[in-house]
């Protein structure tokens, strides 16, 4: 049975969709890999769609970042939740968070894929100016082919 959780609904295909949202966890580095940082998470719901959510799970190396830094995402996946749909997944593929110069503020630009082949991005302003003592939050525009 061919399930439809592999297709970007119709109605958010081509079109530029405001994302606001917060990160949920920061990710953490390995023993094994002294250089890359796993599994930082962010959740997004989509501006005039109440319930659709974007979700995501991204890698990105260094593990560490300082005044300046750009990172590079090397991998992760994401699932959107659309209303009366499967929800739909795919993986990031390249991608950049570029940190300011106090480390509170960061352009995030990263492709979306679906099954290996491109699918859209996301271009966002990571804010890390409520935390402590709230989530680091995330705005932004989501775009799907």
């Amino acid at each position: 049975m061919k399930r439809s959780s592999s297709h970007i609904p119709q109605n958010l295909r081509a079109r530029e969709l405001r994302m606001h949202g917060i990160e949920i966890f920061p990710g953490i580095g390995t023993p094994f890999s002294q250089t890359s940082r796993f599994g930082a998470v962010f959740f997004a719901g989509c501006e005039g769609l109440p319930k659709t959510r974007f979700l995501g799970f991204i890698n990105y190396t260094p593990i560490f970042f300082g005044p300046g830094t750009v990172c590079s995402i090397i991998g992760g996946f994401w699932i959107l939740l659309h209303p009366g749909r499967f929800p739909v997944r795919g993986s990031f593929g390249r991608g950049t968070v570029s940190w300011n110069h106090n480390c509170k503020l960061a352009l995030a630009e990263m492709d979306l894929l679906l099954r290996s082949r491109p699918a859209g991005q996301i271009q966002a302003i990571l804010s890390h100016f409520p935390f402590p003592p709230s989530c680091p939050t995330i705005e932004g525009t989501l775009r799907f082919l």
